[in-house]
């Protein structure tokens, strides 16, 4: 792999020099670097990936409490091609961003335009209340966004997300999900996720 520092945005704290690292892939196929902690960046058109403290769901680790089995056992779920059911997702997912006031519709339009893009679409009493995105590579899975109904909170929509997509994985012999960083200050709530661990330094823990 080439590897990039970016110091458009770098900066000096205690005499100590901080900037983006970035790498263009040469030979190196996307299982391979999502093992060693890099992830598909949206801030250019080229196809970077950037180091960071990256989770997975390990699905052989993952242990549910009997609310979550039966919470998860009342959905329902199908996979699909987003190019063919685009429209209906892009309208359920802006007005998901626009609702929570996320500043991510940047990130999902760039990832929109990943090829062999998954969609599992989420029902609850036939009734259409989630979708995630994803792509399924050779021997994992990598887990773009997620979008769902707020009207039902009881539901845990967004913690049953990411576990079903892990559980749709482990029938597919891939073991492992990606799910992007998680830090102390961003998205911390994917640490408490069953079965997930973080890249730290060159082993996942």
């Amino acid at each position: 792999m080439k590897i990039i520092f970016d110091h458009s945005e770098g900066h000096v704290v205690n005499e100590k020099v901080f900037c983006e690292a970035y790498c263009l892939a040469e030979n190196e196929t996307p299982d391979e670097l999502l093992e060693l902690g890099w992830l598909p960046t949206s801030l250019s058109d080229k196809p970077y990936w950037y180091q960071s403290q990256s989770c997975r769901i390990n699905s052989q680790k993952v242990s549910l409490s009997y609310k979550r089995r039966k919470i998860i056992s009342l959905l329902n779920f199908e996979i699909l091609e987003y190019d063919y059911i685009k429209n209906e997702v892009d309208e359920f997912s802006y007005r998901y961003i626009e609702n929570k006031m996320f500043d991510s519709k940047k990130n999902y339009d760039f990832y929109s335009k990943t090829t062999n893009l998954s969609i599992m679409r989420i029902t609850y009493n036939n009734k259409i209340v989630g979708y995630v995105r994803f792509k399924i590579f050779n021997n994992c899975i990598l887990l773009f966004d997620i979008s769902y109904d707020l009207m039902f909170p009881k539901l845990s929509l967004g913690i049953c997300s990411f576990l079903m997509v892990s559980q749709y994985g482990k029938t597919h012999n891939k073991n492992y999900v990606y799910i992007f960083e998680s830090y102390k200050n961003h998205l911390p709530y994917k640490l408490k996720i069953s079965g997930v661990e973080y890249f730290d330094r060159e082993y996942w823990k």
